[in-house]
């Protein structure tokens, strides 16, 4: 007669218990991850770019955002502050990037502006002006709305004279519920802050 030793049954027990895991978690599939880029005024509607204006050389840039949004996670956040980030809806590039291009790309349709660089820019570009963000608040709720809180300074050349700039905050309803919406949003906010900017620019040449 063959007699098996206790400790061994049960060492065979647990080795088919790890595998029976490890099986389950192997079939088991993790949602897919979507990436998610600010868009411009031009890849959310038609935009008429506005007559050109070679005189004009804008350098946008620092832009400086809340802790929060530095991370790949897109954040919402309810009327009591509670945040959440989510693994499975994240940004594809850099925030304060994000921003500074597609800030780029609607002030240079807005006001016909071609020479437009990225802080920090390159030695061989001269700025006119400068344009300076520092925003406060950018995130919204899936169920609500987004909004954007911001300081702008619109600057001479050095940015050491102030030539506009104040405290603005936008608001806009999310469309779906979902992050598609939440991100649209945050694009429209970014372009009324753009619309704000190219007015005073229109006042102060």
């Amino acid at each position: 007669m063959i007699r098996i030793q206790p400790r061994k049954v049960i060492k065979g027990f647990a080795l088919l218990s790890i595998c029976a895991l490890l099986a389950g978690c192997i079939g088991k599939s993790s949602p897919e991850v979507t990436y998610y880029s600010l868009l411009s005024m031009e890849q959310m509607e038609p935009t008429v770019m506005a007559p050109a204006a070679p005189d004009l050389h804008i350098g946008i840039g620092p832009i400086t955002i809340p802790d929060t949004l530095k991370r790949t996670q897109i954040v919402t956040r309810d009327a009591q502050n509670v945040y959440r980030f989510d693994e499975f809806s994240r940004w594809a590039g850099v925030m304060e990037k994000d921003i500074a291009y597609v800030m780029g790309d609607n002030l240079g349709d807005l006001l016909g502006v071609d020479q437009i660089a990225f802080f920090p820019w390159l030695h061989h570009f001269s700025a006119t002006h400068r344009v300076i963000i520092d925003i406060i608040q950018f995130d919204g709720e899936l169920a609500g709305e987004a909004i954007l809180s911001v300081r702008w300074s619109i600057t001479d050349a050095e940015g050491e004279t102030s030539l506009a700039g104040g405290k603005s905050v936008y608001k806009q309803a999310v469309a779906g519920g979902d992050y598609t919406g939440l991100v649209k949003a945050e694009s429209q906010l970014l372009a009324e802050l753009c619309k704000e900017l190219a007015e005073e620019f229109k006042k102060i040449r």
